[in-house]
C-alpha cells in the first residue's frame, strides 16, 4: 500500500526547488504546468514563457519547457504492478482494480494533488494547468 500523505511533502518541494531552479535560469514563467502518471508513478514540471496555457491547448506536452524537472515516484508503480493496488490517502484506502481501467486513479490522484497546486497558485500567483497523461483529467487552477 501507498501512503500518499507521505508524498505530499515531497511532491511540494519538489515544485517549488523546479519553480526556483527555472526562475533563476530562465526568469518568470507566466503558466507552469504539472502532469503526471501516476500508474507509471512520475510527475513533472513543465513551464512557459512566451506562451500562454491556452496557446498549449491545456497539454503539458505543448509547453515550451517540458519535463523541466522529473520526479520519480517508483513506489506508485511498484504498488500499481500488483495483482490489488491500494493507496491511502487521508486515512481512507483507494483500492484500484485494474479491471476498471486507470481512469478511476487518475481522478482521485488528480484530486489528492490539486490542493497541492491551488496552494502554489496562491502563493506565487502563476497559472497553473494540472494535467493526468492519457486522461480527461485535465484543469486551468
Amino acid at each position: 500500500m501507498v501512503d500518499l500523505d507521505k508524498n505530499t511533502q515531497e511532491i511540494k518541494e519538489f515544485i517549488n526547488a523546479s519553480l526556483n531552479r527555472f526562475q533563476e535560469e530562465n526568469g518568470q514563467p507566466n503558466s507552469i504546468g504539472i502532469y503526471c502518471c501516476p500508474w507509471a508513478g512520475w510527475l513533472t514540471t513543465n513551464y512557459n514563457i512566451h506562451k500562454n496555457i491556452a496557446d498549449t491547448e491545456n497539454n503539458c506536452p505543448d509547453f515550451e519547457f517540458v519535463e523541466y524537472d522529473f520526479l520519480e515516484l517508483s513506489e506508485w508503480a511498484d504498488e500499481y504492478e500488483t495483482d490489488h493496488p491500494e493507496y491511502k490517502l487521508n486515512g481512507s484506502v483507494i483500492r484500484h482494480s485494474h479491471n476498471a481501467g486507470d481512469e478511476s486513479l487518475n481522478e482521485r490522484i488528480f484530486e489528492y494533488l490539486k490542493p497541492i497546486v491551488v496552494d502554489f497558485k496562491e502563493k506565487h500567483n502563476f497559472n497553473f494547468l494540472l494535467q493526468m497523461l492519457d486522461s480527461h483529467k485535465v484543469e486551468v487552477i
